[in-house]
This record gives structure tokens, C-alpha cells and sequence, in this order.
């Protein structure tokens, strides 16, 4: 999979239209930013970070409990974005994140749990704002590893794009009972 930069950015940049040229960047080819859970990382004056990661067989919404299969878990991911620009919103979206395995395997966010409290859904962030919110997804319990992973595209300089992904052992992520946790004592 790529991305075609059109005549649209072509012409935007040269003023002229081209035919036969099409520029393609291979997204696997593109570098990345292997960071750890909590580190930040910033591109075009946005900063991001996987704040907080869990595991639970149980998550909670206004419409009652989600079903699980025994064989698998639900992956809950607490994200930030800044956007640290002075005068352009910035959107963002569950589904610009990506959790993929140890085989490489890319498991899309869970679009079923929009009514869970405090989840990351399309959104759009004023300048010099911020937003925080959670990803869920559902992945087989036996996979080793949890890589999450963001592209930032530098739409300035496509060659100047990159993939943040903050990696983790499966081992190693907390499990809670329930998302969202109960805080009633």
C-alpha cells in the first residue's frame, strides 16, 4: 500500500500539470520511531504519546457490556495528542492507530464501543489544545507482542514522513477487571 501524490500537489507546488509522473512512496518503506509506552514524540509542531496501555475481558459502555470470545482480549489504549500549531486545527481519529502483533498482523480499532466513556473518536483540536482519550481493540490473548503505531505524514515534504510505534510484551501490560474501571469505593 502507498500514498500517490496527485497532479493536485504537483501543480500546487511547480504550477505546472504532469501526466505521465506518478510520485509513490511504499509505506513500508517508510522510517520509524520505535518509542515506549509514554514517551512522546512530535512532528509538525504535533505531539503525541501512548500514555497508558491494559488488557481486560471486560468493557463497559451505556449499552451494557461488549461479548468476548474466550480466546481473546480486549487492548485499551489511553492516547495524547498536543497540537502545539498557532493558528490550524489538527484531526485525529481512532482509526488513524493501528495494533499490530509480532507476525505483523494489523488489527483495527473496535468501532462498536464509540458509547464507552472517554474514547478517542474523530475529533478535531483547536490550536494550542490538547485531547486525551482511549483505543480499544480486540486481539487473540496469545500474541506476544503489542506494537501501536501512527504515521505522521509531512504533507510539506512527503519524504519527510514517518511511523511512531510504541511497542510493548503482551507479558508485560497491567490487566484490569473492567474498563472502564469502577472508582467507586
Amino acid at each position: 500500500m502507498g500514498v500517490n501524490v496527485s497532479n493536485f500537489l504537483y501543480k500546487t507546488f511547480y504550477g505546472k500539470d504532469i501526466e505521465n509522473i506518478t510520485i509513490y512512496m511504499d509505506e513500508d518503506s517508510i522510517k520509524e520511531i520505535h518509542l515506549k509506552i509514554g514517551e512522546p514524540v512530535e512532528s509538525s509542531k504535533i505531539k503525541m504519546s501512548v500514555k497508558e496501555i491494559y488488557r481486560t475481558q471486560k468493557v463497559k459502555g451505556n449499552m451494557g457490556y461488549r461479548k468476548i470470545k474466550d480466546n481473546e482480549t480486549f487492548i485499551i489504549v489511553k492516547v495524547r495528542v498536543d497540537n502545539l500549531r498557532e493558528d490550524s486545527s489538527y484531526y485525529i481519529s481512532n482509526m488513524d492507530f493501528f495494533l499490530v502483533d509480532e507476525n505483523g498482523k494489523k488489527y483495527d480499532c473496535e468501532m462498536n464501543v464509540l458509547d464507552v466513556k472517554d474514547v478517542l473518536t474523530i475529533t478535531t483540536i483547536p490550536p494550542r489544545r490538547y485531547v486525551e482519550g482511549y483505543i480499544i481493540y480486540k486481539v487473540p490473548k496469545d500474541i506476544k507482542t503489542v506494537k501501536i503505531t501512527y504515521n505522521f505524514r509531512n504533507i510539506q515534504n512527503i519524504f519527510d514522513s514517518y511511523k511512531a510505534v510504541w511497542e510493548i510484551n503482551m507479558s508485560d501490560i497491567p490487566y484490569i477487571e473492567e474498563f472502564p474501571q469502577n472508582t467507586r469505593n
